[in-house]
Formats: C-alpha cells, sequence, structure tokens
C-alpha cells in the first residue's frame, strides 16, 4: 500500500513538472517549425539567445512546442537546442472579471486589447486574434477553460478560469512593465 502511495504521488508530481510552462533562450542557430518533426515546414530560423515561452515539458518526437516572445509566433524546436529558464507561474486568480448575468445560457466575455499590440488569446485549443485597441464579445461554453494570452514581446499570462452559465465577464488586455 505504502509503494503504492508513493507511485501514486510520483506520477502526479511528475504530471505537474510537465505541463508547467518556462521562459528559456534557444543555445544555438536553430529551425524554428510548424510541427514537432525535420518533416514539418520551417516558420524562420532564430538565433542563439532567441527568448522563448516553452509551452510545457511535453515533448513530441523531442520537440518542445514554444513561443518566439519577439514575433508572437507559436512552433516547435529540437529540445536539445533550448535552455530553460525560471518558471512561468500559472495565473491562478483568473483575469476575466464577472459583470453580471447574460441573457444567454453561455458565458459570453467582452474583451478590450487596450495595447498598440496584436493580442492572441488561447482558450484550450481555440485561438482568438484582436486587433490593437479592438473590442469584441465571445461567447462559450460553460466548464473550464485553459488560458494563455499573449502579444510580440510580451511574456503570456497563463492560467485556468472558469466560466460559468448565464455569466457575463470582462477582461482588459493591457502590459505591465517593471524594472529588474
Amino acid at each position: 500500500m505504502k509503494q503504492l502511495l508513493v507511485l501514486t504521488i510520483l506520477f502526479v508530481v511528475s504530471l505537474s513538472m510537465y505541463s508547467q510552462s518556462y521562459l528559456g533562450s534557444v543555445t544555438k542557430q536553430v529551425n524554428f517549425r510548424q510541427g514537432p518533426g525535420t518533416d514539418f515546414d520551417i516558420i524562420s530560423s532564430l538565433s542563439p539567445g532567441t527568448q522563448i515561452f516553452v509551452v510545457s515539458l511535453d515533448s513530441e518526437n523531442d520537440f518542445y512546442n514554444i513561443i518566439d516572445i519577439a514575433t508572437d509566433r507559436e512552433g516547435w524546436i529540437h529540445k536539445s537546442f533550448i535552455k530553460l529558464g525560471q518558471i512561468v507561474e500559472k495565473n491562478e486568480g483568473g483575469i476575466f472579471a464577472p459583470s453580471g448575468q447574460s441573457s444567454t445560457y453561455n458565458p459570453e466575455i467582452e474583451i478590450f486589447n487596450n495595447t498598440s499590440l496584436t493580442l492572441s488569446l488561447k482558450l484550450n485549443s481555440d485561438i482568438y486574434s484582436f486587433s490593437p485597441k479592438q473590442r469584441k464579445t465571445i461567447t462559450l461554453s460553460p466548464g473550464s477553460y485553459s488560458y494563455r494570452a499573449s502579444a510580440p514581446g510580451v511574456i503570456p499570462n497563463i492560467g485556468t478560469e472558469l466560466m460559468e452559465s448565464n455569466m457575463s465577464y470582462t477582461w482588459q488586455f493591457y502590459i505591465v512593465t517593471e524594472r529588474r
């Protein structure tokens, strides 16, 4: 019984480690690809030192799914060319503020991109794009959503959000800068 408990704990710890996102950098000139393998088209070539966001340590064919922070392009790089940096913490508090009851069963989110950059918002597997200063309402099914908000030159914001039926939400994307 004790061995089963230890194995269960190790399994849960390994799952949480692999779903974790990281900042990182490219260690040498590398092809940035559309998919996890050398048979996928090349998006671009990334130079040594290029700052990247590693979506998770779950690899496919030894390739990591990454975002080139400078361009906000998502693709794949072989994991041997990546130096992992600090962990990117998931936003536990959520980003979508309840704004009242909606007129429909499905939750609605009014999103305002309050920047001069193009915003990419990934909710589970769906990706939404917002032009600078664009305001748009999206309708979802009720449930839990993993989200990732990103823009060129910005470290992605990640987390999980519960979207309840008959509710409206608002969110304003803006950029916070801080000196280190």
